[in-house]
């Protein structure tokens, strides 16, 4: 069965493969919340000195995996990133390469936390999804970020 877009048109393989993928990305951060009494190898690991903030790389490059950002964005170093949806994040801290987030809020670390806990209120309509992100994650996620110079 093809299913049709809201004003009756078939939806084509572009929008096929956006709703599927949106789909996918739902599902992994469904399953990226943490399970009661599963050890966490992470826990009580000091914070990386790579990343310059108080996040954790590592825990950040697991969490990046597991919330489903790999499904829309490359990132190096990051095993399985490499969707198209979102942009690219090599140089994603060069504040050179990349004077503004989402064409619109200066490229700082704090605004890039705001953008990765709530991105909505940054871009409304941005098709980027709120994850739910605590602070220690969005902590650990924007110190990986802050690697790709």
């Amino acid at each position: 069965m093809i299913r049709t877009g809201s004003r009756g048109r078939m939806a084509g393989p572009r929008e096929g493969l956006l709703v599927l993928t949106l789909a996918a990305l739902l599902l992994a951060a469904c399953g990226g919340a943490p399970q009661t009494g599963v050890a966490n190898p992470n826990q009580g690991a000091q914070p990386a000195a790579s990343g310059g903030g108080p996040g954790d790389v590592n825990n950040g490059r697991q969490l990046f995996q597991s919330k489903g950002c790999i499904a829309c964005h490359v990132a190096p170093g990051v095993p399985g990133a490499s969707g198209t949806i979102g942009p690219n994040l090599t140089g994603i801290a060069s504040t050179t390469r990349r004077r503004e987030l989402a064409g619109a809020i200066p490229n700082t670390p704090e605004n890039l936390r705001r953008w990765v806990q709530d991105p909505q209120s940054v871009k409304p309509g941005t098709m980027m999804p709120k994850l739910g992100l605590s602070d220690k994650e969005a902590d650990d996620i924007v110190a990986l970020l802050e690697t790709f110079k």
